[in-house]
């Protein structure tokens, strides 16, 4: 991505999720409910739950107030180095002060050192608001694409989907048709899972080297 479209990219996100009053809720984020953040966490950590090495490493692309990492603690996953990445400043500040044991970094994906590679990335949400007068497919591609070349062994992340009915549709949510983005995701490597039978509007991809 080129320096002028990432700045734009920033400006937006950070203007989108602008808060006064920071509640460490899904609200914050813009997520429907905590019922849906979690699910979907559920099935972005099947990319790594029967990994039993010790000591694994994962990036959280758009990690928000770190709930995630929240989930991850919850569910006891005990070899999971985390690390989390967010645009907005604001969220990153509140998940240090909340977990001081992480490393969380205010900047975006595009921003990271070529030669800082992970075991695992994750995104959950990061490409469902469209950013105005922007192709979002193409953000998308690049952003994968970035994710699979700092991975050691895979990546994950959630998309909202087409195939749903038209009225539930938002105008300011960007909607991906899941077999596109399939031979999209072809194009990296042909080891991958899709899973769109848990949420009636939402898939998640896993993809592994």
């Amino acid at each position: 991505m080129d320096k002028s479209t990432n700045e734009k990219f920033k400006a937006f996100t950070n203007k989108f999720f602008a808060t006064k009053n920071i509640t460490d809720s899904y609200k914050d984020v813009q997520w429907g409910s905590t019922e849906s953040q979690k699910i979907r966490f559920q099935y972005i950590c099947k990319l790594f739950e029967k990994d039993q090495s010790n000591d694994i490493t994962l990036l959280d692309v758009g990690c928000g107030l770190g709930h995630l990492y929240d989930f991850i603690l919850e569910k006891n996953y005990n070899n999971i180095r985390y690390s989390g990445l967010d645009i907005q400043k604001d969220f990153i500040e509140f998940a240090k002060k909340k977990h001081p044991e992480g490393n969380f970094m205010n900047k975006s994906l595009f921003e990271l050192d070529a030669d800082k590679h992970y075991d695992y990335l994750v995104a959950s949400g990061t490409f469902s608001v469209t950013v105005p007068n922007e192709n979002m497919k193409i953000f998308l591609e690049e952003s994968v694409e970035k994710m699979f070349a700092l991975c050691n062994k895979g990546i994950a992340f959630n998309l909202l989907t087409t195939r749903m009915p038209s009225e539930y549709i938002g105008t300011t949510e960007t909607h991906f048709n899941p077999v596109e983005i399939l031979d999209m995701c072809f194009k990296l490597t042909n080891r991958i899972n899709l899973y769109h039978s848990y949420k009636p509007n939402d898939f998640t991809i896993l993809m592994y080297k």
